[in-house]
């Protein structure tokens, strides 16, 4: 049988052990978390594209309609069609930009909290001084004595 000093060695090691495991899974899970934040905000940014290029498209689709309309009935040379046709050309344009900074918008939004995410895990300087001192916390509640103590 081991003498109560090596317990408390061996209590002291584990709870140390155990402290710096913690911190590891706690490092890890936050840096999996702002992955995933990352990855969310790439998606926004390349949905955002593409519902931006789906709006110019569909713009350029009912532009071209109008026009031809406008065509068959002779009005293309009117002044008032023109100031119509080109008043919606802009309405659809900032429709289109209104889509990509609300995407980025959101985009960058993911970022921020990514960022924060993986600022806030927890250090590794603090950590390992906290797993020392309930290292010895442990080592002395097991029966061990520090020098002076």
């Amino acid at each position: 049988m081991a003498d109560p000093v090596t317990w408390a060695i061996i209590a002291g090691g584990s709870q140390f052990a155990a402290s710096v495991a913690e911190t590891a899974q706690a490092r890890a899970i936050g840096a999996a978390q702002a992955r995933g934040l990352e990855e969310q905000a790439r998606a926004t940014g390349l949905q955002a594209g593409i519902e931006e290029e789906a709006q110019r498209r569909e713009a350029a689709f009912q532009m071209g309609e109008a026009r031809a309309a406008g065509a068959q009935m002779g009005l293309t040379e009117s002044a008032t069609f023109g100031d119509v046709y080109g008043q919606a050309a802009t309405m659809a344009e900032l429709d289109a930009l209104n889509i990509r900074y609300t995407g980025e918008g959101r985009r960058r939004g993911l970022l921020y909290e990514a960022a924060v995410t993986r600022a806030a895990r927890p250090k590794w300087g603090p950590a390992l001084l906290s797993a020392g001192a309930k290292a010895l916390g442990s080592y002395q509640q097991a029966g061990g004595t520090l020098p002076g103590g």
